[in-house]
């Protein structure tokens, strides 16, 4: 009889709570409050209510120990509550949870007039007997029902229910409490939020409510996994619990699952604090196959175990001797010119060179050693292999005993964090997976205690200085380093550092350092102090937020100079304070990035997984990190309130006024890698020289049994215990994006508009406007990636870059500028053919992200930066010079294995020539002529960039193609100012649209093939860098002009590069990574190594590649795990908007058709 009254449920007679009314509207259920505790609740009243006031309760018993499935236990005395929706749409409670169970708030419900009389008062009574005997006679039904339910997988409960404003069913399980769920409208999904019974691992289910297409379903689990020395065990565990485990004993599962599986991500990372292990994919049973190996890879790993000692080896670190080397004599008998070394192996042993050989990484590592001297933030995850710090450790002092121990430690459902994205049914199945390992645990709250995270205190009086060698090429003064790193909060701050305030720091951090004409990052530029920013600006990952900047190549006596400038521009900042267009530009592109989600090239809900845990990993509330629209909020209404103070005030507390802060200074060294390697040498040669004979013979015993593992093959019956798929599983249609193309568009008779219907990002439209650039001389080519980088930091006729900067925060999601040189194929043909492609466009693309109300805005500042961009000045084009070839050193070092591939691409074909002419080892080559011309030479290099720019000035409608991309509403509300914009381009002369490149040769294409053959021919090379590993490559045509490259070359593919390649060059020999790839477009095969410590064992191996092919004991099995495998590559996972839209103009740019896929 009362309209109002949305749901009745139980009070629990076990669960206490304290009810206060406030007139502030509070955080319901610890909605964006860094809290540790889990009881907040909010019980809000239906609209009709005539009291807006929200009831706060604030649970005070954090125990789990009733048992709330339906309301069964037998502690539970009836009471009516009334549950519903608030208008805010915020938290919402259900029946099954009794842990949030309300009392009755008798004076908070009011009838509107009283009733006095005996009469009334008999009719209420009678009404609530009633009541009470409905719900009691619910009660004895839910009983029974979950007493006969549970068909299917184990004990899983189908009974998900709606309730209130939750669009979708709501999964539930026996196993698991549901503690809340939550729509989400900015992401369309609900975010449910569980904690299983028996061990209180912690649980979290996110369910679109859209389904577009056949979307990623994701399952990750994490563990808290803080390291206490520099040994790396976290870091090396993450890599050895996917070498086998008791239901899966195979030497390699993970390699099994790549070889065959259509996930579309299969990983594992390795952060300052825990460890995350995701998987997706778009299939089904391959989701739950994945799923299921990689909970028993975490629960039940072989590598803890007696028999699986050989894991840490291999994975780790091990002691291995070296054969004595020879040389042949003239006379072809053999002489020894070297006696046996003992030397160090091992995957993570050798991944770790790797990244200590990078200045950045360096400076990153030894600076938390100091900014963290008392937490486990003070420690590299990763491993130190050169053990610089002997008080904490190094990766070769990792035992088997320790080893075990970190596992046992932390490897426990009540410290682990469990996700899944997918539909209701994904979560149940999932659920039930997830249950059938957990409940062979219990409740270890120690465990949970220990492996918290504790803050740094700041406690610093002044700040430190410290000074490293890091190794370069020369000893040139001009490469030093500088950075300075605050810590910003500590325990004391967590009431200031609210979701809000989060947000906050992001868009001061946009404001000071986020574009070029920002005041931090435009001031060190230009005082010439060094030629790079670097510092990674605010970091919010881990449980203290940190923020860095700094410059690379200063001269040492500008390093107390840099320090001055830095805290001078930050003083002189709270003083100028923000303009309001400066703070809207700012919080406009924050904004944008929240409410655009997806955008990466991982799946959506990997993503969503690894967000959630930078809250979630210390017991806040993770639903926080998503859902963004009360801090949001706050956060204008704060600016509002304040404007320009609120955020000069942070700078002055958490920046001026902190000394808890590191400088950190690196210096050049030509030696270093040299004095490594000695020392390094010296100190095995010393070791092996003090081992008696018996202990050397351990050594090579191991050694030898650890070889023979790696190189024996899984027995069949354990082969067939990997879980894998069927052909009938796949789904024999390629993923293909229609495209709608508009020939002589909105009238204009030389206009090409494309367009692509991609939900997924409501009210967005991303817009590619690509120009031919074709006439641009052959001898400015290769200008054209510097011409690139100045137009988004030069001037306009009609705006300067501040503005420029402005308009592009206020208006757009960003614009960015690249090049594409796109290789042009027959369309009709249905097979890739090899072919040395004479036929290609050249464009230059602005590609921009905005809402649709703002596309002509967005237009006109694409069109002014094609036209009107300005050269700068000489001292700034050596400044964007120097800029580009500090990224492309630092580039190489790390990525060694992608430039390798370039390069050797470039010299069999025109177009991967212009890849690595514009991207590559040329690039850097030219750059550095460049800068010579620029300074030397100005009167000459002035007019080549004006000639360039002067290509552009005038749009020309036959050169100039749109592609858009949106849903259905967004790609129609444009349609007025994508027809403006087009009215306003020239038409062409010649009335045709793009230059028909297939039918005539591009212009630069017989110079190009001139050069290619002058500068980089068919021939070995060798390029060194600065690092404790190498990256080797090797690669050439297969196929001759001409030749049908089928589909069946994949599956040979997957053979070398996940099996013998692996196995060989990463598992055996210790490289990091190894890959192989054919292009089907050319037929040029390569493989590569990364990050390798053995330059001429790989090479043997890649010259028996083919060998192994031939040799290779190939069953029917293994050819449809190839197959398979492929399948997966090509599909690819489920792609954000902007991509889907960018594949199929690419696709349909180069003629890619879905014939020849």
């Amino acid at each position: 009889s009362e309209p109002n009254l949305s749901l009745f449920w139980y009070q629990s007679k076990q669960t206490r709570f304290k009810v206060a009314s406030s007139q502030a509207r509070s955080y319901k259920i610890s909605s964006h409050i860094r809290s540790r505790r889990t009881g907040s609740a909010v019980l809000s009243h239906h609209p009709a209510v005539n009291d807006p006031t929200p009831l706060t309760m604030r649970k005070y018993d954090d125990n789990y120990d009733i048992d709330p499935r339906d309301g069964h236990s037998s502690s539970l005395e009836m009471t009516p509550i009334m549950i519903s929706p608030s208008e805010d749409n915020e938290s919402q409670l259900y029946p099954d949870e009794s842990d949030m169970e309300l009392q009755r708030i008798a004076n908070k419900y009011k009838y509107k007039q009283k009733h006095n009389d005996r009469n009334s008062k008999c009719i209420r009574i009678a009404a609530v007997v009633s009541a009470m005997v409905i719900l009691f006679s619910i009660s004895i039904f839910s009983m029974i029902h979950v007493a006969t339910r549970g068909v299917g997988w184990g004990n899983k409960s189908k009974a998900y229910k709606n309730y209130g404003n939750i669009k979708e069913k709501v999964p539930m399980h026996d196993a698991f409490q549901r503690k809340r769920s939550k729509y989400l409208p900015a992401h369309q999904a609900t975010l449910h939020q569980y904690v299983h019974f028996q061990t209180k691992a912690e649980f979290i289910a996110y369910v679109p409510t859209k389904n577009d297409g056949n979307p990623d379903k994701v399952f990750g689990i994490s563990f808290r996994t803080k390291p206490s020395s520099d040994d790396g065990v976290a870091h090396i565990l993450e890599h050895s619990v996917l070498n086998g485990s008791a239901n899966y004993p195979s030497k390699d599962p993970f390699l099994q699952l790549l070889k065959g599986s259509l996930n579309t991500f299969l990983n594992a990372m390795t952060y300052n604090d825990r460890t995350v292990y995701p998987v997706a994919s778009r299939n089904a049973k391959d989701f739950h196959n994945l799923s299921s190996v990689y909970l028993d890879a975490v629960f039940k790993p072989r590598c803890v175990t007696t028999e699986g000692d050989w894991v840490l080896q291999q994975e780790g670190w091990r002691y291995e001797i070296e054969d004595a080397k020879t040389m042949t004599m003239g006379d072809g008998s053999a002489a020894a010119v070297d006696e046996e070394e003992l030397i160090v192996q091992g995957v993570v042993y050798n991944e770790m060179k790797g990244v200590y050989s990078d200045p950045l990484q360096i400076l990153s590592r030894q600076t938390d050693r100091y900014l963290y001297p008392d937490n486990t933030y003070g420690f590299d995850s990763g491993g130190d292999p050169f053990n610089s710090n002997p008080s904490s450790g190094g990766i070769t002092t990792l035992t088997q005993e320790k080893f075990v121990q970190f596992y046992n430690d932390h490897y426990h459902p009540t410290n682990s964090k469990i996700f899944v994205s997918g539909t209701v049914e994904d979560v149940i199945n999932t659920m039930d997976l997830v249950d059938g390992y957990l409940k062979e645990y219990e409740y270890e709250p120690a465990i949970r205690e220990q492996s918290k995270i504790q803050y740094q205190s700041k406690k610093l009086a002044h700040h430190i200085y410290h000074s490293i060698p890091y190794a370069a090429n020369s000893d040139e003064d001009g490469q030093h380093m500088l950075q300075i790193t605050w810590l910003l909060n500590d325990e004391k701050d967590i009431k200031q550092f609210t979701p809000m305030m989060d947000l906050a720091l992001s868009v001061l951090d946009y404001m000071l350092i986020g574009t070029s004409s920002s005041p931090l990052y435009k001031r060190l530029i230009d005082s010439g102090l060094g030629s790079n920013i670097i510092g990674y600006g605010l970091s919010q990952g881990l449980l203290q937020q940190t923020f860095a900047v700094g410059m690379k190549n200063v001269k040492k006596m500008d390093i107390v100079v840099l320090e001055d400038l830095i805290f001078h521009i930050l003083r002189d900042v709270i003083i100028d304070g923000f303009s309001t267009e400066e703070i809207e530009a700012a919080l406009n592109s924050i904004e944008f990035q929240l409410r655009e989600g997806h955008t990466g090239s991982d799946p959506a809900g990997v993503n969503i997984f690894l967000e959630l845990l930078t809250k979630w990993n210390y017991d806040f509330d993770p639903e926080s990190t998503i859902d963004f629209e009360k801090p949001l909020k706050k956060l204008k209404d704060a600016i509002k309130s304040r404007g320009s103070k609120f955020f000069t005030s942070i700078i002055q507390t958490y920046l001026l006024d902190n000394n808890h802060r590191v400088h950190m200074e690196l210096s050049p060294s030509s030696t270093l890698d040299n004095d490594i390697s000695y020392r390094e040498k010296h100190l095995l040669q010393g070791l092996k020289n003090s081992l008696h004979a018996d202990a050397i013979e351990g050594i090579k015993g191991r050694a030898n049994r650890l070889h023979a593992i790696q190189e024996s093959d899984d027995t069949q019956e354990v082969q067939n215990m990997i879980p894998s798929l069927q052909m009938s599983d796949i789904d024999r249609n390629g993923v293909e994006y229609d495209l709608d193309v508009m020939k002589n568009a909105y009238g204009n008779p030389s206009s090409t508009v494309t367009k692509t219907v991609a939900s997924g990002s409501p009210g967005i439209v991303y817009i590619d406007v690509g120009i031919d650039i074709s006439s641009v001389n052959w001898t400015n080519v290769s200008l054209l990636p510097f011409i690139v980088k100045m137009m988004t930091v030069s001037d306009t006729k009609t705006r300067t870059r501040a503005e420029l900067d402005r308009l592009e925060g206020l208006h757009t999601g960003g614009i960015s500028i690249s090049l594409e040189f796109v290789p042009q194929y027959d369309k009709e043909e249905s097979d890739y053919i090899a072919k040395n492609n004479k036929h290609a466009r050249s464009l230059l693309f602005f590609r921009g992200k905005c809402t649709v109300e703002k596309t002509e805005e967005m237009l006109d500042l694409i069109k002014d930066m094609a036209e009107n961009s300005l050269p700068v000045s000489q001292e700034n084009t050596m400044q964007i010079i120097e800029q580009k070839i500090s990224s492309l050193e630092s580039s190489i070092v790390s990525s060694g294995h992608a430039y390798s591939v370039k390069r050797m691409h470039a010299r069999y074909d025109v177009q991967s020539f212009f890849n690595e002419k514009w991207y590559g080892i040329s690039q850097l080559q030219e750059l550095k002529e460049f800068l010579i011309k620029a300074e030397n030479n100005w009167q000459y290099f002035q007019p080549r960039i004006e000639k360039i720019l002067s290509s552009f000035s005038d749009l020309n409608a036959a050169g100039v193609i749109i592609n858009l991309t949106g849903d259905n509403t967004a790609l129609a509300a444009v349609e007025g100012p994508v027809r403006s914009f087009v009215s306003s381009l020239h038409e062409s002369s010649e009335q045709s649209n793009l230059p028909d490149f297939f039918l005539i040769d591009h212009p630069w294409i017989e110079k190009a093939i001139e050069e290619m053959t002058n500068t980089v021919p068919i021939q070995n090379e060798g390029i060194p860098i600065s690092s404790q590993v190498s990256y080797v490559g090797a690669g050439g045509m297969l196929f001759q002009a001409g030749e049908k490259i089928g589909g069946q070359t994949c599956a040979p593919l997957q053979f070398l590069k996940k099996g013998y390649l692996w196995e060989t060059v990463r598992a055996k020999n210790g490289a990091y990574g190894v890959m192989a790839g054919l292009d089907k477009t050319d037929g040029f095969f390569y493989m590569v190594s990364y990050r390798d410590p053995q330059v001429l064992m790989t090479i043997d191996t890649f010259k028996n590649a083919g060998k192994y092919l031939y040799d290779e004991r190939v069953t029917t099995k293994s050819i449809k795990t190839a197959i398979i495998g492929c399948i997966g590559e090509l599909d690819g996972s489920a792609l954000p908007p902007r991509e889907v839209g960018w594949t199929s103009f690419y696709r349909w740019l180069s003629g890619s058709s879905a014939s020849k896929r």
